[in-house]
């Protein structure tokens, strides 16, 4: 039976942000921890929202277009999705910042890093027009709900 040293555990690396404007001075995992608790607080706020989105709908309206507006740049699928997994692709990207000492855009580094990433000529890839669907789809549908509710805000 082999005990594992308290040195080991005690010799780990811990990532640090340094650069980073925000999270300069963290350490990666505090950050990707913090970072889970307010996409989980979040997707239990959406929930709630939509479930009262009969009672209360501008309210609701308001409340699912503010937090897609902070998450739904990470994936559209946010409010479904494990916390944790949307909160480590965001650390990933934000450990690229940190590796690159630029602020560069999601959309940016997802093209790079993300599935299809780009192609020799410099265009884009089918996984980018995907995203682009995507985000009209999410458009079209945001639409549709507020059409919805001012159809029977009116009534």
């Amino acid at each position: 039976m082999s005990e594992q040293s308290p040195s080991s555990t005690r010799d780990r690396v811990v990532e640090r942000f340094e650069w980073h404007p925000e999270h300069a001075g963290r350490t990666v995992e505090d950050v990707r921890e913090e970072l889970e608790r307010e996409i989980a607080a979040d997707q239990r706020q959406y929930r709630i929202a939509m479930e009262g989105a009969e009672e209360a709908e501008q309210d609701a309206l308001a409340s699912v277009v503010t937090l897609e507006r902070r998450w739904g740049r990470y994936d559209f699928g946010w409010a479904e999705l494990d916390a944790g997994d949307i909160a480590s692709r965001i650390v990933e990207f934000e450990q690229e910042r940190e590796r690159r000492r630029e602020m560069i855009s999601w959309s940016e580094y997802w093209n790079v890093h993300g599935s299809g990433g780009m192609t020799d000529s410099g265009e884009s890839s089918s996984a980018e027009l995907s995203t682009g669907m995507k985000a009209i789809s999410l458009g079209l549908v945001v639409l549709l709900i507020v059409l919805i509710l001012l159809a029977v805000w009116a009534l």
